[in-house]
């Protein structure tokens, strides 16, 4: 990757989705130059960008998430031309399932007022695509066509390719340690030397409230850790369109190969860390599948793994300039929807960004 230069329009701290799309809709804005992007680990994304369950689903459980995720969808699934070297979806479909037939209203209604086509199934529907969801209990699903599967470590490389095409540099192995403020901006001591800003943008995930904390910042930011496991090839051959059931006992369910991708949609907080699986976490999953879905159980896990999800008090996404600090802007607490989302979110901050380094840059 590149060098840390000594000065910066901006600073992005953070290399996953967030930080990368930002940087990729500022250089499209002709804004790249003198945008720098710093990533602590030696790869970017290699927490819950890269550990996710790659699903694209676009109906969230709020209308302000549902907007960011239908516009994020729609560019993943049809990006620039150049973007990737092959399609970044593979548009699977999906059934999202609930409890009782209020829930799926619920979620039917948020899908006509985003333009979201979807259409109603029966249990017996979900069961045909899906032998091992016979016994599942739910009252139907949604299925949503164009929802799918992203190759997320295509679509990061993508976004990041455009950023450097368009000037911005992309520095890793590059650990902030401290923040200090002065009357032209803010100085950014890091592990490859300091370098001077007019503006830092906050994208670092579960890390997000340590990197406000440097800045004199305290956001209550909350890192959820959730399980996925892989899993022997299942008895029978399962449908094609993911299953998430959002109901009591949630779960998700997609093919990964010849076997499964399966999660029991555990939450648990704990301090930001590259987080591992639990001793007892397939025990855990085993005990959610046999109430929620029984023809799941039996399945022998080959891998299991754990990724962070981040949250603010509120659930919704933080995206915008501080309150406090006028040369420090959140792209944070994306709760889960980061890489669905990641060309909206980039693209909403990248127009609020534009303005301060172009004033930079000129300055």
């Amino acid at each position: 990757m590149d060098e840390l230069p000594r000065a910066a329009s901006l600073v992005i701290v953070g290399g996953g989705f967030a930080g990368a799309a930002t940087a990729y809709h500022l250089a499209r804005a002709g804004a790249g130059d003198g945008v720098v992007v710093i990533e602590r680990e030696a790869i970017c994304g290699a927490h819950a960008s890269g550990k996710n369950a790659a699903l694209l689903r676009q109906i969230a459980d709020d209308d302000d998430t549902t907007a960011l995720t239908v516009r994020g969808a729609a560019f993943l699934r049809e990006p620039p031309a150049g973007f990737a070297p092959h399609a970044v979806v593979d548009r699977t479909g999906s059934i999202l399932c609930a409890d009782d037939a209020a829930a799926l209203d619920v979620l039917a209604a948020r899908a006509r007022l985003h333009d979201v086509a979807c259409e109603r199934v029966a249990a017996a529907d979900i069961a045909a695509r899906w032998p091992q969801l016979a016994t599942m209990r739910s009252a139907g699903g949604l299925l949503v066509r164009d929802d799918g599967v992203i190759d997320v470590g295509a679509a990061l490389a993508g976004y990041l390719a455009g950023a450097r095409a368009g000037g911005v540099r992309v520095v890793t192995r590059c650990e902030l340690h401290a923040i200090h403020a002065d009357r032209e901006g803010v100085r950014l001591d890091t592990a490859q030397g300091a370098i001077h800003a007019g503006a830092i943008a906050i994208a670092a995930g579960a890390w997000a409230g340590v990197v406000g904390a440097m800045a004199g910042r305290d956001e209550p930011f909350t890192a959820i850790k959730r399980h996925l496991f892989v899993t022997q090839p299942p008895a029978g051959a399962p449908g094609v369109p993911f299953v998430w059931h959002l109901g009591r006992d949630a779960f998700y369910v997609r093919r990964e190969g010849a076997g499964l991708l399966l999660s029991g949609c555990d939450s648990r907080a704990v301090p930001p860390a590259d987080v591992v699986a639990d001793d007892d976490a397939a025990d855990v999953l085993a005990e959610r599948i046999r109430r929620a879905a029984p023809g799941l159980v039996g399945l022998e896990v080959k891998r299991a793994w754990a990724c962070l999800r981040t949250f603010a008090p509120d659930h919704r996404m933080k995206i915008g300039w501080d309150a406090q600090r006028p040369w420090l802007y959140w792209i944070a607490a994306l709760a889960g929807h980061g890489a669905t989302a990641s060309s909206a979110v980039g693209e909403r901050a990248a127009r609020d960004l534009t303005t301060a380094v172009r004033r930079t840059t000129a300055a």
